[in-house]
């Protein structure tokens, strides 16, 4: 009776049970090697005798049905782990989906304490700031909903603070920095994206960490995220070597982005005159030229004035500073444009001339003439008389009196001005300022 109440303790004991288990798996594991060393040794007699050609048939077909064999289970594995999701998601899409839906609506735009935010859920309050999300499978599986649902059905009277505090609830912001600091880079960059999207702070250690990082695509989101984190003036990535290598037209439409953000929240913009100064690609250079004009940076205008003069070989960024003092009126930099205006080439003498005409000042007017007469670009020539016919009353009269003493082969030129249809694309755009039209996520 003793030894069977022993026997029975040792049963129900969690330590004895481990030992259990583990006696089970070794003693098939001993069972699988035995059984293959035998299987393995059998082939290998069977086929001793055989030509080369034959066994080496032999041993590409055997590796061929282990590898079928790996993958098999590696599909079944994943049909696993997908069938596991799928469930999880349809539970939580069941269970919280249209709470969800109600935290995006207009019902919802009112600011909301976490304990009304965990009556919407159905969380005790007793839960709040416990793990309601059992692990890491499922707050995965979690902020994959709120997430989709956010970029779908977000509208303009969505409560930032209110989705803030329910990511907050469900323990959502530290779970994906813990995927940001730990997981794979697919992982990370999923993540990271997520952060910004929902606009939650990330550790300044973790951000410094993954700019580190040997994977580019890794660098640039940390970067981002970091941006809305940054002070005043901690944004030394844009003066890096990094950047100025491997800057691309997606890091301009970020920035922007960012830096809208930056306003929007009442944080002060940076000097990009300045970044512009410090970079030495030419794409670099003109990003942040162009970035000037879309916000409206005109005091920093007069930093462009050393780059205009010593970079006369870069035509583009010759372009786009001549296209930024003349939307931004930078009167200053007038003459420098008169100058240059006959020594650049056909495409650069466009964004001067334009740039003239914005400023509408009257100096310039001579120089929209030479432009006109000292070239046989015959778009060149056109720009110049649409210049002259948008200076104002001084350029429209010098526009007719060419007109009226123009050569049979140029008269085509004036034909535009006087078809209604043509007539409306002959105007000039006043500004080229950032104002976004529609409210999304990224600049919201």
């Amino acid at each position: 009776m003793y030894l069977s109440t022993v026997l029975t303790d040792l049963t129900n004991d969690k330590h004895w049970q481990k030992v259990n288990s583990v006696s089970v798996l070794k003693y098939y594991f001993n069972l699988f090697m035995a059984y293959s060393t035998y299987y393995l040794q059998y082939a290998i007699n069977m086929f001793a005798d055989y030509p080369p050609e034959v066994k080496v048939a032999v041993l590409v077909t055997v590796l061929c049905a282990v590898l079928m064999l790996i993958m098999g289970i590696a599909l079944f594995s994943l049909s696993l782990k997908r069938k596991h999701w799928n469930r999880i998601h349809r539970r939580f899409e069941r269970k919280y989906g249209e709470k969800m839906d109600y935290m995006f609506s207009a019902d919802a735009q009112k600011k909301m304490s976490k304990y009304e935010i965990a009556d919407v859920f159905d969380i005790p309050h007793e839960r709040i700031g416990k793990e309601i999300l059992k692990n890491r499978r499922e707050k995965e599986v979690f902020v994959q909903i709120f997430y989709q649902k956010f970029i779908t059905e977000r509208a303009d009277y969505t409560n930032r603070e209110n989705i803030t505090e329910v990511l907050y609830l469900f323990g959502i912001p530290e779970f994906l920095e813990k995927e940001v600091s730990l997981r794979s880079t697919s992982k990370k960059a999923d993540a990271m994206s997520k952060i910004r999207t929902f606009k939650l702070p990330i550790s300044t250690w973790v951000i410094n960490k993954l700019l580190s990082s040997k994977y580019l695509s890794v660098q640039r989101l940390a970067m981002y995220s970091n941006i809305m984190l940054s002070s005043d003036t901690d944004l030394d990535y844009f003066e890096t070597d990094f950047f100025d290598k491997h800057s691309c037209i997606k890091d301009e439409m970020e920035l922007a982005y960012s830096l809208q953000r930056r306003r929007r929240a009442g944080l002060k913009l940076p000097n990009l005159a300045r970044w512009a100064n410090l970079q030495k690609n030419e794409h670099s250079q003109c990003m942040f030229v162009r970035l000037m004009r879309r916000f409206d940076e005109l005091e920093y205008c007069g930093q462009l004035t050393k780059l205009y003069t010593t970079q006369t070989r870069k035509k583009k960024l010759i372009e786009e500073i001549s296209r930024t003092w003349g939307y931004l009126h930078y009167t200053e930099g007038e003459d420098l444009l008169i100058d240059a205006l006959l020594t650049q080439p056909d495409d650069t003498k466009v964004a001067i001339m334009h740039a003239l005409t914005r400023f509408a000042t009257g100096k310039g007017i001579g120089a929209l003439l030479e432009g006109y007469r000292n070239t046989t670009n015959p778009h060149v020539r056109f720009e110049a008389l649409r210049c002259m016919y948008n200076y104002g009353k001084k350029g429209r009269a010098m526009f007719y009196e060419l007109e009226k003493n123009a050569k049979e082969q140029d008269k085509k030129f004036f034909d535009f001005f006087k078809n209604p249809i043509t007539l409306e694309r002959i105007r000039l755009d006043k500004e080229q300022a950032y104002h976004p039209s529609v409210e999304t996520i990224y600049n919201g």
